[in-house]
């Protein structure tokens, strides 16, 4: 497998810096949908755009350590300026690694929706795990906890899978990533 290049780690610094001020912002949304979510248990159906890093720059890079890099870094802009701090790089770490372990399981050389769709799940899994431990969820009901991770599975699917998909193919059509494998790659991903 090849490694990531300067310009790759540049675009994925600059992209997901992008991303972590983005995060900062749609905190803000989050907070204001929370309290009609919580008593439900479904906040997390709103969790899936923090998972995106992870999906989005390996769509497009296709090279290992880009799930890492462009999580990690959106989720230390993201913490840096916004109440949760340092911690945000645990999560991001959390919602990456299994990703990435996915992407290297398949050669980093699958990216049909499917698989998008399921490294969205993993990352809300790994997410929902560390957010398990942390928060004391442990101490909640099996009826809280399932309901807490299959609104964050949920949203795994689609706030992360699936639209990262879409933005990125959007982008390809405009030619701003032609320098990167998604463009480079002959087989269609439009199904």
């Amino acid at each position: 497998m090849r490694k990531l290049t300067i310009s790759e780690i540049v675009f994925i610094a600059v992209v997901s810096s992008a991303m972590g001020v983005f995060w900062w912002g749609y905190t803000f949304v989050y907070d204001l949908f929370k309290p009609l979510l919580k008593p439900l248990a479904m906040e997390n159906l709103m969790s899936g755009v923090w998972l995106m890093g992870a999906i989005f720059f390996p769509y497009i890079i296709r090279k290992p350590g880009s799930a890492l890099l462009g999580e990690l870094i959106a989720a230390f802009v993201q913490g840096f300026i916004a109440r949760w701090g340092i911690t945000s790089l645990l999560w991001g770490l959390a919602q990456a690694l299994p990703v990435e372990i996915f992407f290297l399981l398949l050669a980093y050389r699958k990216w049909e929706l499917k698989y998008l769709i399921i490294a969205g799940m993993l990352a809300a899994a790994g997410g929902y795990v560390l957010t398990f431990m942390w928060d004391k969820n442990y101490l909640l009901s099996l009826n809280f906890n399932l309901a807490q991770l299959g609104a964050g599975l949920i949203s795994g699917i689609f706030l992360a899978g699936w639209f990262s998909k879409w933005l990125a193919d959007k982008l390809k059509k405009t030619g701003v990533l032609n320098q990167f494998q998604i463009a480079k790659d002959s087989w269609n991903f439009d199904n």
